[in-house]
């Protein structure tokens, strides 16, 4: 993941609320796990590995911040253990074609939280936040710059 993409994440973190983070936090898994189906396993095992250990800990915070009050808590836990099992599986045989049952579920379970999200009206979890707005400037050379404003 480039800079660019995590300057973003940062962003929509700062504004989301609970159901927003763990939206997030399943398109860092997703973005990792795609990241590592694009690294040649064989060419480059140690980029292969470090992106999924990155999507790893996306699933197992998802896991640790279940609230096992709800019966639905213990089924979603299954599927994160049966996740993190398939991205072991990558992981020890350097074979990305194990990410794929893994990313059907974690894309699954985005979207069904992306669905909750909408309805979920609890304010951010993180007050006193500054807005950010970005702009594009123009260079006397006829290219552009990006511009990040702070009011």
């Amino acid at each position: 993941m480039n800079a660019e993409q995590k300057q973003e994440y940062t962003r929509k973190i700062s504004k989301a609320n609970r159901t927003g983070i763990i939206v997030i936090t399943f398109e860092i898994a997703l973005d990792y796990l795609k990241e590592a189906e694009g690294i040649s396993s064989k060419e480059d095992p140690q980029g292969f590995r470090l992106a999924l250990k990155h999507a790893s800990k996306c699933v197992e915070q998802l896991r640790a911040c279940l609230n096992y009050d709800y019966h639905i808590s213990l089924l979603l836990f299954r599927l994160y253990n049966y996740s993190l099992e398939w991205i072991r599986r990558a992981d020890y045989t350097l074979d990305a074609s194990a990410l794929e049952q893994p990313e059907k579920i974690l894309k699954k379970l985005h979207d069904s939280f992306e669905e909750a999200q909408k309805e979920d009206t609890s304010p951010a979890m993180m007050s006193g936040v500054q807005e950010v707005y970005d702009g594009l400037t123009y260079n006397a050379k006829g290219t552009t710059n990006t511009s990040m404003f702070r009011p």
